[in-house]
């Protein structure tokens, strides 16, 4: 009976930090840093308690993997630390020291990933710590706009760019529990989630990051394969009152933002990235990429097992301005460490899709939502990446690392419960 209610007290306590973390990873400087070391210190207790959760359900073949792959992704990124070629060392341990910092994220939040396999989290948690922590970071955004004077919000994270690609898949994982939700037959939680997603929305039109965006055409793919995996007679899901709404109430707030002066600088934008593309002016169009994506591949050419992580600034840059990351996250990761990165790194996300994507037929409708969730969140990572190096910024690092743990682990235990 003790053990008993030690675990329900567990697990509970588990529950209610997560609903922390996805609010202030979201919604406060710390981007969940804080309840994620709670989370740890959690784990660690578990463990070193050894309760009987942690004996009774070894890793199976998949989450060995999945570890696996994730420690062989880690390990080429403390490689690059350690050792980097003649000309490329860094110029004190501080620096050293510091571009360990953000690839220890994917070790420092394993220990979570066994805590997450061992209990039921609720669902309604995550996506009501969600929709909150984007509440909050939109409305920042939007005194940001239009009381301060910003052209290009950025919430609560330091940069428009990852406050608009957090927002962005933010809206497509809400977008999928509102339609659980939905079908669940808790109509007022799914109205909540569809409003929330509406923010998200309108908070990446404060962003101005257009390269987000494109996540919206492979959501719908999404959407259609859930759909249809569930069976060919829920087709008429596709166009349920909540989908409705939220396209309906899109367009409007679409168009809210089309009639403000803020909405100016969106249009000027994509106009001038429109017009550079018709004139072959690619590198304008891209914001000075091509340029950097140049740079990167003719190091890549000389050094194509890296020159070191976070070294990317090392590098001799053409153009008046240094830049700090490549600005599309393959290229980043293949200067800094190397073709064995790059593979490491695919292989890992390949292999996640491939678990997500075969659960899209499972039996466990939550089972089913949660793999939708993992494919978006992989997408719209893998679509952001192609102008931005998206794990070089803690806000979009640490989202990615603890939700794409969090999809994964809860896949297999509700397989295993079920």
């Amino acid at each position: 009976m003790i053990q008993f209610s030690r675990s329900i007290i567990l697990e509970k306590w588990i529950n209610f930090w997560v609903f922390i973390f996805s609010v202030t990873v979201l919604s406060y400087s710390g981007h969940g840093g804080q309840s994620a070391i709670v989370l740890l210190i959690t784990a660690l207790y578990i463990s070193i308690a050894k309760h009987n959760e942690s004996k009774d359900f070894p890793l199976n073949r998949n989450e060995k993997i999945f570890v696996w792959l994730v420690l062989i992704f880690w390990g080429w990124q403390l490689f690059g630390v350690i050792y980097q070629p003649a000309g490329y060392e860094y110029e004190t341990i501080r620096e050293q020291f510091k571009a360990f910092d953000y690839p220890m994220r994917w070790l420092l939040l394993l220990p979570i990933f066994f805590l997450l396999r061992l209990y039921v989290i609720d669902w309604r948690l995550i996506a009501i710590g969600m929709s909150i922590g984007a509440i909050i970071s939109v409305v920042i955004a939007h005194y940001q706009v239009y009381f301060i004077g910003m052209q290009r919000a950025y919430g609560a994270a330091r940069h428009p760019i990852p406050f608009g690609e957090l927002m962005v898949v933010v809206d497509l994982l809400l977008w999928m529990f509102m339609i659980y939700a939905w079908d669940k037959g808790h109509k007022f939680l799914s109205f909540f989630l569809l409003v929330a997603s509406l923010i998200a929305f309108y908070g990446s039109l404060l962003s101005v990051t257009r390269g987000a965006w494109l996540a919206y055409v492979f959501m719908i793919v999404v959407w259609v394969v859930y759909t249809l995996k569930k069976s060919l007679s829920n087709i008429k899901h596709l166009f349920s009152t909540p989908i409705l709404l939220r396209l309906l109430f899109a367009a409007i707030v679409f168009f809210a933002v089309s009639q403000t002066d803020q909405y100016q600088t969106l249009k000027n934008r994509t106009n001038a990235t429109i017009g550079n593309l018709s004139d072959s002016n690619y590198n304008s169009a891209t914001g000075n990429r091509m340029v950097i994506f140049e740079d990167a591949v003719e190091v890549i050419k000389i050094h194509p097992f890296g020159i070191g992580t976070n070294n990317f600034g090392a590098i001799k840059q053409s153009g008046n301005k240094k830049y700090r990351h490549a600005h599309n996250e393959l290229l980043n990761l293949w200067v800094e460490n190397g073709i064995q990165g790059v593979i490491a790194m695919l292989s890992l996300f390949i292999f996640a899709f491939a678990i997500f994507w075969k659960n899209l037929k499972n039996n466990n409708e939550l089972v089913r939502i949660y793999a939708s969730c993992g494919i978006m969140l992989i997408i719209s990572y893998a679509i952001s990446g192609q102008s931005q190096a998206i794990f070089s910024h803690h806000a979009t690092l640490i989202f990615f690392v603890f939700y794409i743990y969090f999809f994964f682990a809860q896949i297999h235990v509700l397989n295993r419960v079920r």
